[in-house]
C-alpha cells in the first residue's frame, strides 16, 4: 500500500506542477496569441531604432506595488553609472479555469511609456526587448514573464490589440542573479501622431506576492527595446513632463493585467 500511495503521491505532483504552468499560460498568453514572429522586411529600408528605458519621473505606482510606470522610453543613452531597481510584487489576483479546476495565480508589472507621438510611426517587423531582472524569492510552483508594446490615444484608450510574446516554466524562470531576458515579437501597424507608446514587463507567479527586480537605465544593466522603423517621431524627454492622467498610465500595464480569463 505504502508504494501505491507514494506513486499516487508523485502522479499528484506531476499534475500539480503541470497545472501551475496551464495556468501561467492562460494568464500570461491573451486570447489571441501574440502574431508569429516573421523576419524583418528587410525591402521597407527600415532600421532598428534602439528605444532606452529610463525613470525620468513615476508616473504611476500601485499600492500594493504590483503596478509601475515610469516616463519615460526614448532614444536617450542610459543616465545612470549604477542601474536603477524596481522591485515588483506579483498581487494582482487572477483566476483562471484549468481543465476542471479554477486555480489562481498572481501578476505584477511594469512599463515605460514615450511622449506623445510627433507623427505617425510605422513599425514594420520583429521588435525585441531586453529586460535585466531576477528574483530571489522562494521558488513558486511555476512563473512566466511577458514583454509586449501597447498604444493609448491621448485620453488613454487603448488602440487595437497589445503586441507581446511570453515566457513560461517551472519554478523560478528568473533566476537568483540579475541576468538580462529577451523576447521578441512582431508588429506590422503605423501608430496614430499624438498617441503614446507603453513598452510593458508583466511577470506570473503562483505564490502570492512574490517579488521580481527590474534593472535599467545604466550602461552595465540597460533595458531597451528595438523597433524596426523608418522614422522617429518620438521627442525625447529633455525634462521631466507633466503627470500624465491615471488612466493614461495604468492602462500600459494595468489593462493587460486585468484582461478577462
Amino acid at each position: 500500500m505504502s508504494v501505491e500511495r507514494e506513486s499516487l503521491n508523485r502522479h499528484k505532483r506531476r499534475a500539480s506542477l503541470r497545472l501551475g504552468l496551464l495556468v501561467i499560460l492562460s494568464l500570461i498568453v491573451c486570447a489571441q496569441l501574440a502574431r508569429t514572429a516573421s523576419a524583418n522586411d528587410s525591402g521597407s529600408g527600415a532600421s532598428l531604432v534602439k528605444m532606452n528605458f529610463h525613470m525620468y519621473q513615476p508616473v504611476y505606482t500601485s499600492s500594493n506595488s504590483s503596478v509601475f510606470v515610469y516616463s519615460g522610453a526614448d532614444t536617450n543613452p542610459p543616465t545612470h553609472a549604477s542601474s536603477l531597481t524596481t522591485v515588483v510584487s506579483c498581487g494582482v489576483r487572477q483566476s483562471a479555469q484549468v481543465w476542471f479546476a479554477e486555480v489562481d495565480a498572481w501578476l505584477g508589472g511594469i512599463s515605460w511609456i514615450t511622449q506623445p507621438l510627433a507623427e505617425d510611426m510605422a513599425i514594420r517587423g520583429n521588435v525585441s526587448m531586453t529586460v535585466w531582472m531576477n528574483a530571489i524569492d522562494q521558488d513558486p510552483m511555476a512563473s512566466g514573464y511577458a514583454f509586449g508594446l501597447a498604444e493609448v490615444d491621448s485620453l488613454g484608450n487603448p488602440i487595437g490589440e497589445q503586441f507581446y510574446q511570453h515566457y513560461y516554466g517551472f519554478q523560478n524562470v528568473l533566476g537568483r542573479s540579475p541576468a538580462s531576458y529577451m523576447l521578441v515579437f512582431n508588429v506590422n501597424r503605423t501608430f496614430t501622431k499624438g498617441n503614446i507608446l507603453g513598452f510593458f514587463v508583466i511577470v506570473g507567479s503562483t505564490s502570492q506576492n512574490w517579488h521580481y527586480q527590474v534593472y535599467y537605465d545604466s550602461a552595465s544593466m540597460n533595458s531597451f527595446a528595438e523597433l524596426p522603423t523608418v522614422n522617429v517621431p518620438i521627442p525625447e524627454f529633455s525634462q521631466p513632463g507633466p503627470m500624465i492622467g491615471m488612466t493614461l498610465a495604468v492602462l500600459c500595464s494595468y489593462a493587460i493585467l486585468r484582461r478577462k480569463k
